[in-house]
């Protein structure tokens, strides 16, 4: 889905008015433009299925057996629930069934977070397409973040941070899933 920059300049310029801003003062320049291109690049992901992408980039390889880790991708998203960024950082790990760059496991989690989101179903998304597009197995995720809906708004506490898990798989079963857990530190 192409995003309507005109449509979404509109929209700033009568949020503004509607908090009793006036869209034409110096200060607010171009504020209206910025903030629709803004808008068009938090949210480029949705619409998009990274998976894909992901199992086209993947190889076979009947040689890797072992789990693989990938321990704390640094992401970015947006909540759905307040339009306020939370950031943290995400842990995976997988049994695959083919393996895929690594630039490949990132741009999955880019896409999935450039979009409205809750932090659990950004983690649970993630563990889908890995499981999906790679054949894994088994998958382990968990996102660690701090959101700002917490920490400006509401209770105004800065520094706690929310942890998610999803696994699919042979990692949604003990014993295999100590294992995991354990390699993202969790055991």
């Amino acid at each position: 889905m192409t995003p309507d920059l005109e449509r979404a300049q509109r929209a700033v310029e009568e949020y503004l008015r509607a908090l009793g801003l006036d869209p034409a003062d110096p200060s607010l320049d171009r504020t209206p433009e910025r903030v629709a291109r803004l808008g068009a690049e938090l949210f480029a992901g949705v619409g998009v299925d990274p998976v894909p992408d992901l199992a086209a980039s993947a190889v076979a390889d009947t040689d890797a057996r072992g789990p693989v880790a990938f321990l704390d991708i640094p992401f970015r998203s947006t909540c759905e629930h307040h339009l306020l960024k939370f950031a943290g950082a995400v842990s995976l790990v997988y049994r695959p069934g083919a393996v895929a760059g690594l630039g490949a496991i990132v741009r999955v989690i880019e896409t999935i977070a450039a979009r409205p989101q809750v932090q659990e179903r950004l983690t649970d998304e993630i563990a889908f397409a890995l499981e999906h597009g790679l054949g894994a197995t088994g998958v382990l995720v968990t996102a660690v973040a701090e959101h700002d809906c917490v920490a400006i708004r509401g209770p105004r506490i800065r520094g706690a941070t929310v942890r998610t898990l999803a696994a699919r798989g042979a990692y949604a079963v003990e014993p295999t899933a100590a294992e995991a857990r354990s390699l993202v530190g969790l055991a």
